[in-house]
């Protein structure tokens, strides 16, 4: 079976020429697909990171007789899958994130599509989102452990070896003042004592990140989704020119607003409405923030004044989607929403025209005009069938290509179809930027591209744990803490 794409980005521009270029990430691989002839531009594949040999002094032979040996397997080690990918603004630059080794990895991008590797940073904890800041200048990376870092997007080895040379100058060792000699006290003793196993076990701290890094923020919570959002001076209401502010998302149900570099620490404050964990958050407009996750509603803040704005209901919204695969009878009505994408679909480079939402598990996309969102009516949403899981989407101004689970059964997270069926399933849908119904095709420019394959799935351990898993999110035992 060949393996879905887990992310997709879309650019319509690459410094200063216009393109139609989709990237696109399946398991380790990562495609650069050109939506005007549909070829595929160039495939970078991650190594497996097994090649490399053990750190450390090898053991000396025995001897004496050999000692019986245990069979080991020689099945190579599993390659790490893309998890997180991104776009800097101008397009000349891609950020990806690979889940197993916790690398933050940059590619350079032209015109032509050619991907060009440039750098890899490993990260203390698996990075959970990643964004780019506006001058392209910086990568913010938050962790599910509550931290945010800032990295230069830009890094060389000699940046690293710098950086490593000056943060590994021998600190002051800590000597106490105090002595045998000069204590007397049993209490003083035992303070002396204190102080000197603190001087022997100076030196074990953690190992420290070998690279240009600043910690930025950090929660109490684990962090499930960040954007960096840059408003000019009539915006935010300040005298100090352009701002940027730093959104970060949370288990606990917070939104928390910080400043941006070098302020991060600066809490502005927080949108608290969520009763269930936040998954996701998109900016509708510069001032509207659309959030959902484990709730049956999207709330829709004003979120520079912290003020929730209306709610838009999913479970309403889903009753219009026909049955399909196991979205169908007690499941259906069962359903424990969990928002897995909510995406802006662009009417000019600027500003959208519409939202998109993805439920995890759910066939469906749901459709909601910005317009709606800003007004003191009702939401009108409409709910488009898709033939599949919702995995991911690129929005571009004429369209939006959509990626589908072809692997698992139709509203179902577990079960799998079966071998022809999955093979006959497209991978990746495409959309007019009406997003009518009917309006989904296979897209003759998105043929190579579906029928490539990218990677078996048929020996793959942890399929579901890539496609899916926002629905872990959610608290056990009556909401309170775990």
């Amino acid at each position: 079976m060949k393996h879905p794409y887990q992310c997709l980005v879309a650019l319509e521009r690459v410094g200063s020429q216009d393109v139609k270029l989709l990237l696109a990430a399946s398991a380790h691989n990562l495609l650069c697909i050109d939506l005007a002839t549909g070829e595929i531009r160039s495939i970078w594949s991650a190594a497996s990171s097994s090649n490399a040999p053990p750190d450390g002094p090898q053991p000396e032979t025995p001897e004496g007789p050999p000692e019986k040996k245990r069979k080991v397997s020689e099945d190579p080690a599993p390659r790490p899958r893309i998890i997180r990918l991104v776009a800097s603004h101008d397009g000349q630059y891609i950020v990806a994130v690979t889940g197993e080794d916790k690398r933050v990895r940059v590619f350079s991008l032209d015109a032509s599509g050619a991907l060009k590797h440039l750098s890899e940073r490993t990260m203390p904890k698996r990075p959970c989102a990643i964004a780019v800041t506006q001058d392209d200048q910086t990568i913010l990376c938050a962790d599910k452990f509550g931290d945010v870092y800032a990295l230069p997007l830009q890094h060389t080895l000699e940046d690293e070896q710098a950086f490593i040379t000056k943060a590994e100058q021998a600190p002051k060792t800590f000597v106490p003042t105090a002595t045998n000699l000069t204590v007397h006290t049993g209490r003083n003793r035992r303070a002396l004592e204190a102080q000197l196993k603190q001087q022997e076990t100076q030196g074990k701290s953690k190992e420290p990140l070998r690279f240009k890094h600043e910690l930025l923020l950090g929660h109490v919570s684990m962090l499930t989704d960040l954007l960096v959002v840059t408003l000019d001076a009539e915006s935010n209401g300040s005298a100090a020119g352009r701002r940027s502010y730093i959104l970060t998302a949370d288990r606990d149900e917070h939104i928390r607003i910080s400043r941006g570099q070098p302020q991060g620490h600066v809490i502005e404050g927080f949108c608290l409405g969520h009763k269930e964990f936040i998954s996701k958050m998109c900016l509708a407009t510069p001032h509207v923030l659309v959030s959902g996750g484990g709730d049956d509603d999207l709330l829709v803040w004003d979120w520079l004044k912290g003020s929730l704005l209306k709610k838009v209901s999913l479970r309403d919204i889903l009753s219009s989607i026909p049955d399909e695969g196991e979205f169908a009878g007690e499941k259906r009505r069962d359903l424990s929403i969990a928002v897995s994408g909510i995406w802006g679909v662009p009417q000019t480079a600027k500003e959208k025209r519409a939202i998109l939402v993805a439920l995890e598990g759910v066939p469906a996309l749901i459709s909601i005009g910005i317009e709606a969102l800003q007004g003191a009516e009702p939401v009108q949403a409409t709910a488009i069938p898709i033939a599949g899981n919702v995995l991911d989407v690129a929005a571009g101004s004429d369209g939006v290509i959509i990626s589908v689970d072809s692997i698992h059964v139709p509203g179902s997270t577990t079960a799998r179809r079966s071998e022809q069926e999955a093979e006959q399933a497209a991978r990746l849908l495409w959309a007019d930027s009406a997003m009518v119904e009917g309006a989904m095709s296979g897209k003759e420019q998105l043929g190579r591209a579906n029928q490539l394959d990218t990677a078996e799935t048929s020996n793959s351990d942890g399929l579901g744990e890539l496609l899916y898993g926002i629905a872990n999110l959610r608290k056990r035992g009556g909401g309170g803490d775990e």
